[in-house]
């Protein structure tokens, strides 16, 4: 029998990944955090993924049952909260992956477990929920997974799935390099409530974000990171042109009045450059507009 997955984190990226291992043969738990959303899944009582149905069980956080491998997908805002929510569940030996956006949350988990193999990963599966637990599968990616500092045997059963799973030894570049992509397309299209495409189909907006990507460089070369080979807004405008069509996930949240992770996105990387002494003035800009749009949604929302 394989050992049991338990998920933290049941949006479409973790039931996207509940759906794989399932098909790999693991037992899966969703790890819930209040018992409406448990009620939900009860009602249903397993992930549809295009018409499939995916048999997993789930139970609130605070269940006593051990957690052996833990796979992380909450927002990277929640990680804190969602990590102490289950920590003295988790085993001595515990495997762990963190796959978010933005950087930060995984030092901070690598910090808060020790004596844990965390891996890291990133993955461009685009996935979005049609009804609770009923997802649909929109743009297969890559996920990539590794570790900074080994390499786990673990890890290479995780191939198998339906999704494209790569093992990466640089992980912690791949995480810079969407990093920098995302704080290319993502604060302009929720500042400016726009497509990605209409970052390159807009004069100003282009040159905004060429500034961004000037200063984004500038702190990964003081860190010792190379991007890419070519400068970094060939990359931004090559991504934004593939998905022109799409929404930017921080765009959506603020569409829908919820928090984004612009604090470990464009904060991280303000943060790096107030470490270095570098001066970053477009995403100190935007990183401002962003959080004044946090204030007034938690008005609203009170």
């Amino acid at each position: 029998m394989k050992q049991r997955w338990h998920i933290l984190g049941a949006g479409s990226i973790g039931c996207l990944w509940a759906c794989n291992l399932v098909s790999m043969g693991y037992p899966v738990t969703l790890l819930l955090r209040n018992p409406e959303k448990l009620d939900i899944f009860n009602s249903t009582g397993a992930i549809t993924l295009a018409e499939k149905r995916y048999s997993v069980s789930a139970e609130l956080t605070d269940t006593s049952t051990d957690i052996d491998q833990l796979l992380i997908t909450t927002k990277s805002t929640d990680t804190a909260t969602a990590l102490q929510s289950i920590k003295k569940r988790l085993s001595k030996s515990v495997k762990v992956i963190v796959l978010q956006n933005g950087l930060g949350s995984q030092e901070w988990v690598k910090d808060q477990l020790p004596n844990a193999e965390v891996a890291w990963a990133s993955t461009t599966d685009g996935v979005w929920t049609k009804t609770p637990f009923n997802l649909v599968h929109a743009g297969q990616g890559i996920t990539r997974i590794g570790s900074p500092i080994t390499a786990y045997a673990w890890l290479a059963p995780l191939e198998n799935g339906f999704l494209k799973v790569e093992q990466d030894e640089d992980i912690a570049l791949t995480l810079w390099r969407k990093l920098a992509i995302n704080c290319a397309i993502n604060p302009l299209t929720a500042v400016y409530q726009c497509k990605n495409g209409e970052l390159i189909n807009n004069p100003d907006y282009l040159a905004t974000m060429a500034a961004v990507c000037k200063e984004v460089e500038l702190v990964a070369e003081s860190e010792g990171i190379e991007l890419f080979d070519g400068p970094l807004i060939e990359q931004a405008c090559h991504v934004a042109e593939l998905t022109a069509e799409n929404y930017s996930s921080m765009m959506q949240d603020i569409q829908h009045q919820r928090i984004t992770e612009i604090s470990h996105i464009t904060g991280y990387l303000c943060e790096r450059a107030k470490q270095n002494r570098l001066h970053t003035p477009t995403n100190d800009h935007y990183l401002r507009k962003i959080k004044k749009l946090h204030e007034s949604i938690k008005t609203s929302a009170h």
